[in-house]
């Protein structure tokens, strides 16, 4: 029996933050690709349920990172720290435009950030304009330390939907605890440059997001008023361990490694103090192997969002390492495959889990770390 297109609203708007909703509900009245979206979704979830390894479906969420360089150094994050684990660059708008024009029509939302500061990026306006005119829902998480007027005009008229400010503090103190090198009153001037050219006081959604931690936990409060004067939806997020190690320690040793920064308030806390060495993570299961993408500013291919080394990476496309796979043939790869075997048959606990994990590690698969540590947390 076919769905009608309500009850493929709801499922599709299950599969997001509820702040984007109103933004997927206008890719579902501009019907643009429509068609194409949803009949892709649809068969996305059905080879997701029966743990297919070669799949028809095309990814229908993408992280894209337009550049893996950053202006600040924030103490748990390894794009400052480690340069040789991935060469730095940005994305040219020549990669960006052979990379949606194959995976635009089946896509409903895009976050072009990752690894680095996105405004970086010279053409992200043209980027932002690209992923716009395919019907899809387009974010990016920014410090929003470097913003000229001529740039703040041009992100609003690019048509972003969601701009997510990372600014955690209240103050120039506890946010330059996190976010060295930053400057809270110059954010501050930038917000209020964005919020001054705004279509509707209310395009693009302008998110507060405020990672919680020792040192400013005790500012929540007042950041949140501070937020709702400005017109900014708040979103105070716990902190996590250090990101690139996310994957390759067990979570006990990654909690005390950063027991310094976990904040005191349990509410805030992603943690439990009291965990052992054995302690898993929360997460049960993978799909990002399935329904997501995570595509470098080269073009390469990493198994999800919390990959950092070069080295763990799938593969490559449109001409990034001087090779020319499309994403159709990145995406059923050898080891995009094997790594959907191995998940597929750890959650079914099959028989040939032992086999597939034997050849994960043998292959260079971080997908099994996985396996043995628990699954990365949403």
């Amino acid at each position: 029996m076919s769905l009608s297109l309500p009850n493929i609203d709801k499922i599709v708007f299950r599969e997001f933050p509820a702040f984007t909703h109103p933004f997927l509900k206008y890719v579902f009245e501009n019907k643009k690709f429509l068609g194409r979206k949803k009949a892709n979704f649809l068969l996305n979830r059905m080879e997701m349920k029966t743990g297919r390894s070669k799949i028809v479906s095309y990814p229908y969420y993408l992280v894209i990172d337009p550049s893996n360089i950053c202006n600040l150094k924030c103490p748990l994050c390894p794009t400052w720290q480690d340069l040789k684990a991935r060469p730095k660059g940005m994305m040219d708008m020549e990669t960006f435009r052979k990379l949606f024009e194959e995976v635009g029509p089946y896509v409903f939302a895009i976050n072009l950030c990752n690894w680095g500061e996105p405004l970086l990026n010279p053409d992200i306006c043209g980027i932002i304009k690209f992923a716009k005119s395919f019907n899809t829902v387009v974010g990016l998480s920014t410090n929003l330390n470097s913003l000229t007027d001529d740039k703040a005009q041009e992100i609003v008229a690019s048509g972003i939907d969601i701009l997510v400010v990372s600014l955690d503090g209240d103050s120039q103190e506890s946010y330059a605890k996190y976010r060295v090198g930053g400057d809270f009153g110059k954010v501050m001037d930038n917000l209020k440059k964005l919020i001054s050219l705004r279509k509707d006081g209310k395009h693009p959604l302008l998110v507060w997001q405020f990672l919680v931690n020792r040192h400013n936990e005790s500012e929540i409060e007042k950041a949140k008023e501070r937020a709702g004067q400005l017109g900014m939806l708040f979103m105070p997020s716990p902190m996590r361990t250090s990101m690139g190690k996310e994957l390759l320690l067990p979570l006990y040793e990654r909690v005390k490694d950063v027991e310094e920064w976990l904040p005191l308030n349990p509410r805030y806390n992603r943690y439990n103090y009291t965990i052992g060495p054995e302690t898993r993570t929360r997460q049960i299961t993978c799909n990002w192997l399935w329904k997501a993408m995570v595509i470098n500013w080269d073009g390469s291919v990493s198994p999800c969002c919390g990959v950092f080394e070069k080295k763990w990476d799938f593969d490559a496309c449109y001409s990034a390492e001087g090779k020319n796979l499309t994403i159709r043939e990145v995406w059923n790869s050898p080891r995009y495959q094997l790594a959907r075997k191995l998940v597929s048959a750890h959650m079914k606990k099959s028989k040939h889990l032992r086999p597939l994990l034997k050849l994960a590690k043998e292959e260079g698969l971080i997908c099994a770390q996985c396996i043995k540590y628990g699954f990365l947390e949403e």
